[in-house]
């Protein structure tokens, strides 16, 4: 059994832990059958053709002094032909949870050339799945409806070619809706990345801190200031020192540096795979997170946290019913009465999240199963 797997590589580990998720799904909805997966890089879409495809060679017609734009445009369209892919080889494919929607979603550069020409082509002899897709407008700008009719029709043709479309936030489905399509609300699929791991030193006795400048990725023209969230981190870690054990918890080197900037005394963790970072979590009892999924693998392992975004992804974690803060409207004393009232409660919390990663691993088996 062969899946193929559009999916985001070698750039930040919240995507493994989607791409985990969902792996656990495919092998349990195929138990005793040997499944080998496919992944592609979508912020590489020419690696979804194999290493002799023609398409390779329009890096190199880059470099030539004239005729260069002619050349690669003849080569890609060449290219195209062939039906080398690396997903005709596959009995299934799956888009791994990621922002769908969002402002001109329709320029994505893998929408031609995986989407279009190799996944709609596939999709009538072999099943497609997109499961946890995702919205990502910025907070203060939230659409009731796709309002760019080229986004809206990209939309509507990558759907088109899926079985079953699953999202992770409420307004990615009312989007989903005013398209009409019917889809699912299932917590992302990186919630169930804990769900084999077993973690023995669980002594749960660090307060996690995530921090990222401005309080996310993306301004997104929302005029967001990065030094008082700064300023708010600092003075939550100014109260909460004297009753807690603190330490940072970095996605990458630019946290890793940041934290050391904010607060150089405290322990710094910078797990560089999945397996590390699992392991990491049985230090923690509770969060603050400005990576969303950070906080849904916190949650996998029974983690309670805080997330502060600055985009609709923060309804990600909204959807398992954890705290959640625009970083605006996010100040210490709200930051510090949530994590604390998490702390007080945190059994209580503990069992709601497994009992919600059980619901969750069912319902996307059920989905899985039902659309193969």
């Amino acid at each position: 059994m062969r899946v193929g797997l559009l999916t985001t590589l070698n750039t930040n580990i919240g995507d493994d832990f989607i791409r985990e998720g969902i792996c656990l799904v495919l092998r349990e909805v195929f138990r005793g059958h040997e499944v080998e997966f496919v992944p592609v890089n979508k912020h590489q879409p020419s690696t979804v053709y194999t290493g002799l495809h023609l398409i390779h060679l329009g890096r190199i017609t880059r470099y030539l002094p004239r005729w260069r734009y002619r050349v690669t445009g003849l080569v890609e369209r060449t290219a195209k032909r062939p039906k080398l892919s690396r997903f005709d080889s596959c009995d299934l494919i799956v888009q791994c949870g990621t922002p769908v929607l969002w402002r001109h979603c329709h320029l994505c550069e893998w929408a031609d050339l995986i989407w279009h020409q190799v996944i709609g082509r596939l999709s009538q002899s072999i099943p497609v799945l997109n499961l946890a897709a995702g919205s990502c407008y910025p907070w203060e700008r939230q659409p009731e409806r796709i309002e760019d009719e080229d986004d809206a029709q990209y939309l509507r043709d990558i759907f088109s070619y899926c079985r079953v479309t699953t999202v992770r936030d409420t307004l990615a489905q009312s989007l989903c809706a005013s398209l009409g399509l019917d889809t699912p609300l299932i917590p992302c699929s990186a919630f169930l990345a804990y769900r084999n791991h077993t973690n023995e030193k669980n002594d749960g006795s660090f307060v996690f801190i995530n921090y990222m400048s401005g309080g996310g990725h993306y301004d997104l023209d929302q005029k967001i200031d990065p030094s008082r969230w700064a300023k708010t981190v600092s003075e939550l870690i100014t109260r909460l020192k004297s009753r807690h054990r603190l330490a940072f918890l970095c996605h990458n080197e630019v946290e890793f540096k940041l934290a050391h900037d904010l607060a150089p005394t405290f322990p710094r963790l910078w797990p560089k795979n999945t397996y590390e970072y699992l392991e990491l979590l049985g230090k923690a009892k509770v969060a603050l997170c400005n990576r969303m999924h950070a906080s849904m693998v916190l949650a996998s392992s029974g983690i309670p946290s805080v997330a502060v975004c600055t985009d609709t992804r923060l309804l990600m974690v909204d959807a398992i019913e954890l705290p959640c803060f625009y970083v605006k409207e996010a100040n210490t004393d709200k930051l510090e009465d949530s994590l604390e009232d998490l702390i007080l409660h945190r059994a209580q919390e503990r069992e709601r999240l497994l009992a919600l990663r059980l619901e969750t691993w069912r319902k996307y088996i059920e989905v899985t199963a039902g659309a193969i």
